[in-house]
Order: C-alpha cells, then structure tokens, then sequence
C-alpha cells in the first residue's frame, strides 16, 4: 500500500516538476526536465552518462534509424535526435515515471514527431514481468542487483526485439543504445534475427554482475557468431560493430 502511494506520488511530481537544467553538447544546448527525486540531468552527470557514447561513436555519421533500449527521461534520445537531424528513434523505457519526464523532454526539445515511445522492456520473449523504478534506476527483478532487497511491485510488458522489428515492418537499424541494467543478455537472445539482417552498431552498458561474471562476456559470446568485433570503451561499455 505504501509502496503504490509512494509511486503514485512520484508519477505526479514526474509530470508537475518545473524543474529544468540546461545542457550543452557538440555545439547543441537544449533544457531538459529534471526529477525532484533524482538529478541526473547536472552537467556533469550527463557528460559522464551519456558523453562516453558519442565519443565511441567518433565522429560517424549517416545513422538513420536509432534504437534506445532503457531511454530513461531521453538524454541519450534528445541528444542523438539533435546530434543526427535525419535520425527516425525508438525510444523503449518500462518505467511509467521515467516515460513521462521523457515525453516532456521531448517535447521541449521538439523532437516528439522523430521520436516512437515504446512502453516496454527488451527481453528474449514477450511477457510481462515484476519490475521496480528506484530514483533514475529501472530493473526486472529476476536480473536486477536490488532482488531481494526492495520490493518490485510494478509489473511491466517486456518484448522481443524480433518480434517487435517484424510488427512494425522495420527496413533499417543502425544504431543500438542499451542501458537496462542487467537485462542484456535476455535483450540481445530476443534480437539475434534483426541483428544479423541489419547489423546495428552497439552500444551496450554490460558491467553488470550475473552468477558471479560480468554481463559483458555473455553479450560479447552472442554477437560473435554473428560477425562483430569489440571494443570495451571503458569497464563493461561495449561497443561493437562489424566491418563494412
């Protein structure tokens, strides 16, 4: 009962917040909205969150069609969307919270037309599964490193990249981002087939610890059959493309 009023709370303040900050990236300043619950949108935080994946991209450039898998409140999202004018993204977060804040971010950076919110998780199937949003941290139980330390009393749609890519007859996907903290693995077995037809370039948060090993060597196992090379852009950042 608590635990669905402190939620219930949370949304409201998510939608209500005249909280902003402003951000610069790459010559591009934009205001975003911000938590009272949580600050992840200083400056500094940003930088170091989401900085790390633009400088492994370089200075690429032509991504068309971009998937953010644990969008959050869209820093990531708004960035790319401003980063890759042409760029069509599909913005994937289960947390109802974490999707209002990036509804209106989105909204304020007038990126909502580029920008198709999927209310869902990535995992290897289509199911629904106990789920918690804890300050700007969202996790599935069964993978998350707070099981059995907090309840999980959300329950949310979780999908299969494949599927889903064949529902919307997909044609292109050039660029991954993932940050689903521990679900990666079940995300990336649920995509084999739309990564062997489109060969995304991947960004992949894979630190986290599963049975005793990192996440990391699990997802790098998946993709190799499958023709990428790799490179660990800092301690469980996985980045992967294959050659050309």
């Amino acid at each position: 009962m608590l635990e669905a009023l402190k939620q219930t709370i949370r949304r409201i303040e998510a939608r209500v917040t005249p909280r902003e900050s402003e951000l610069t990236f790459a010559g591009h300043r934009f205001s975003v909205v911000r938590s009272a619950w949580w600050d992840d949108a200083t400056q500094a935080s940003f930088e170091a969150e989401i900085g790390p994946y633009f400088q492994a991209l370089g200075g690429s450039t032509g991504y068309r069609s971009i998937l953010d898998a644990g969008a959050a409140t869209g820093l990531f999202s708004v960035t790319a969307g401003l980063h890759f004018p042409e760029a069509r993204l599909y913005a994937f977060e289960p947390s109802e919270r974490q999707r209002i804040v990036l509804e209106r971010n989105l909204q304020k950076t007038g990126l909502t037309a580029r920008v198709q919110i999927k209310g869902a998780g990535l995992w290897n199937k289509n199911d629904r599964l106990s789920f918690r949003t804890h300050g700007a941290m969202s996790a599935i139980e069964s993978v998350s490193e707070l099981q059995g330390k907090m309840p999980f009393e959300e329950l949310v749609e979780v999908v299969a990249l494949d599927r889903w890519a064949e529902e919307q007859h997909l044609e292109a996907l050039d660029l991954i981002k993932m940050d689903i903290e521990g679900a990666e693995i079940e995300a990336l077995a649920g995509a084999l087939k739309t990564l062997e037809r489109f060969h995304p370039e991947l960004l992949v948060q894979a630190y986290h610890i599963r049975e005793g090993t990192r996440t990391y060597e699990r997802c790098a196992d998946l993709l190799k059959p499958l023709g990428y090379q790799f490179e660990e852009v800092t301690p469980g950042f996985l980045h992967a493309r294959c050659p050309a």
